[in-house]
């Protein structure tokens, strides 16, 4: 029960139809579906249908968020009640669905909550990128038109057509598409809205559920070995009966059995059964990569392919790495921005960086406090880099605890996956998902502002779900951060950020 209620709170953050369906406009339905879901949480724990577990990340995320709202106090004490709420808005997330979902049922209905969503926004960005241009009225302020737009029915081909007798004088207007849901290009991008008005973010999202709606279509895990069923404890093969691999017939030869014809061998069948049953998977994928290549985010391009690539090579091994190289070109050449507009947002993020390097030498490794990276910018923009907004705005301690958030839900899956330990089917399959989900995350967070993004840390509360339903199905799994990792991790950071400044510098 409590699962389906934090999937419930999952797509209300990201699709957020209380934007466009007036009739819910003014209802907190996030705040009733967080405090339905703590309720759900403490009857599931008591009817035990829920073993909850402290998952390595959990404090590590608790202690880093912690820490951003006290920088913040520290900082810049006038915005702390609107930082902090947005930080407790994160917290309050990823803990719910760390526990709420830690079950086999709640992981599955987790993947297809995040499965879902991303489908619906590509659905509605490539909708989008297919109506004709109208003339979209932005806010006073808003010149880039970031924020939402409205149409007033006027064609155009050009923002200058629509200064032409305009409704509104002096209003702030361009020339965009449409879309679905009171949605709209941004400068011919696709892209969402709330949340995920940028398009580098949806892409990143729907690129980061790919390795989930995989996982959601492979079939469930066999048992290991030569296909026996297993023994009972203090039983024997001889009380076995003799149609079953080791009974008292084991040594007599095969019985003949009755050639069919090759259409209805079960091979055949389950083959085609598997084929269908990986179509709507398979459209989803192309759906999102064509989604993608439409928003012309060179950041969601790499995390496509990269989540791709490494699905491929997990399923398929060599023939993964063949079919992601006939993928990675077409998709090179099709996707991301070229030319000009190109060159002038790696400069823009180049000098992000630098300001992010004087930020941390103005305040001694302090930081400029959560959210505040904006204000103190001089182009008025955050990092576009979450390792280097971590360290600009909670320091060195906060760049460290966000490396260790990550460290730790990256273990998580992988010591599930390539652990002995016995778990179920359904964290067997998830682990590996759920662990390719977090590697194309890594990557793009590299190029976007996701130090404490909502999106992400449903993810990372994925991870800690994962450990929660692997430890109850089995009490041998546990996970921990060692103080010799917790130390390489931190090294691997300054080490990033003196590479990155050595880049920088060599750039000029």
């Amino acid at each position: 029960m409590a699962a389906w209620v934090v999937c419930a709170l999952c797509a209300l953050v990201i699709i957020k139809p209380q934007e466009f369906i007036p009739e819910l406009s003014g209802i907190p339905l996030v705040h009733a579906a967080f405090g339905l879901t703590l309720l759900c949480v403490a009857l599931d724990v008591v009817w035990r249908r829920l073993k909850p577990a402290l998952a390595p990340q959990v404090v590590y995320a608790l202690a880093f968020l912690a820490w951003a709202a006290l920088t913040t106090a520290l900082k810049r004490p006038t915005a702390l009640e609107e930082r902090g709420l947005q930080l407790a808005t994160v917290a309050g997330i990823f803990l719910a669905v760390s526990v709420a979902a830690a079950s086999p049922r709640g992981l599955r209905a987790l993947a297809i909550t995040l499965v879902g969503c991303a489908a619906l926004t590509t659905a509605v960005a490539i909708v989008q990128a297919f109506q004709p241009h109208g003339c979209m009225l932005a806010a006073p302020e808003d010149w880039e038109g970031k924020g939402e737009l409205e149409p007033d029915g006027r064609p155009c081909e050009t923002n200058l057509d629509c200064r032409k007798d305009p409704p509104v004088p002096d209003g702030n207007y361009r020339c965009e598409r449409p879309g679905p849901l009171g949605t709209s290009t941004i400068d011919g991008r696709v892209r969402y809205r709330g949340s995920l008005a940028d398009p580098n973010e949806l892409s990143l999202m729907a690129g980061m559920s790919i390795p989930l709606a995989i996982a959601l279509a492979e079939r469930r895990a066999g048992r290991r070995g030569d296909g026996r069923p297993p023994r009972l404890p203090g039983r024997s093969d001889a009380g076995r009966p003799p149609w079953l691999p080791g009974g008292s017939d084991a040594g007599r030869p095969p019985r003949p059995r009755p050639a069919l014809p090759l259409l209805l061998t079960d091979r055949l069948l389950s083959r085609v059964c598997a084929a269908l049953r990986a179509l709507p998977v398979a459209a989803v994928i192309v759906a999102i990569g064509a989604m993608v290549v439409m928003s012309r985010s060179r950041s969601g391009l790499i995390v496509y392919l990269a989540v791709l690539g490494l699905s491929f090579i997990r399923r398929s091994g060599t023939l993964g790495v063949v079919a992601a190289c006939f993928v990675g070109p077409p998709m090179l050449l099709l996707g991301g921005r070229s030319g000009d507009e190109a060159t002038e947002s790696s400069e823009e993020r180049a000098a992000l960086l630098r300001e992010a390097f004087e930020m941390i030498r103005r305040t001694r490794g302090i930081g400029v406090g959560a959210g505040q990276f904006g204000d103190e910018s001089s182009f008025g923009l955050t990092a576009h880099n979450s390792y280097m907004l971590a360290a600009a705005e909670t320091g060195v301690l906060g760049m460290c605890l966000f490396a260790l958030v990550l460290y730790a839900s990256l273990k998580v899956p992988l010591a599930i996956w390539l652990g002995d330990v016995e778990v179920g089917p359904v964290a067997r399959r998830f682990a590996p998902a759920i662990f390719v989900s977090l590697c194309g995350a890594l990557i793009g967070i590299f190029f976007l502002s996701w130090a404490y993004k909502d999106v992400l840390y449903m993810v990372l509360g994925a991870s800690a779900a994962l450990y929660g339903a692997a430890r109850a199905e089995d009490g041998r799994v546990s996970v921990r951060v060692s103080a010799r990792e917790a130390a390489l991790v931190c090294g691997g950071m300054f080490a990033v950020l003196v590479l990155l400044n050595v880049l920088l510098r060599f750039l000029g």
